[in-house]
């Protein structure tokens, strides 16, 4: 299984613990992440005063996760919110995405649909499952 790693702008700056972590856990689970320094803000924080610039932005970011054939595993969770919700306007509203096409063309990029994003806490219940991260547990904390 792999997925290219969408780490934002939060977990580098604030949550370094939390991507060794998912990057420890990723691997013990036979999860293989990309890491593409091109990737850059989700756009998130850009929603509420741009619309269209944070969706430009989503959009730059799944290009470049189309472009080398792997869906995304995002850890933070307003950025696997914000390039979903990216990819579903996208994906629903032809005209927004010509529009948004139109904009990507100018440093050679072209959303094309093509690229799914999920949390990594979905990839862990729905691509691994409970049963092999229940058989993959060394040391049982109940009781704490």
């Amino acid at each position: 299984m792999k997925y290219s790693l969408f780490l934002g702008c939060t977990i580098p700056a604030r949550s370094r613990n939390y991507e060794l972590s998912a990057r420890a856990i990723a691997a013990r689970l036979d999860i293989e992440f990309v890491d593409i320094e091109e990737f850059s803000c989700c756009g998130f924080p850009l929603e509420a005063s741009d619309e269209m610039g944070a969706i430009l932005l989503g959009a730059m970011n799944l290009c470049l996760a189309e472009e080398r054939g792997l869906d995304i595993c995002a850890l933070c969770s307003a950025c696997a919110s914000m390039l979903t919700k990216t990819a579903y306007r996208l994906d629903n509203d032809k005209r927004l995405k010509e529009q948004i096409n139109k904009e990507l063309s100018k440093i050679g990029k072209e959303y094309k649909g093509e690229v799914k994003v999920k949390h990594f806490a979905r990839i862990l219940l729905e691509d691994i499952g409970l049963e092999r991260i229940k058989k993959e547990i060394k040391q049982d904390l109940k009781g704490l």
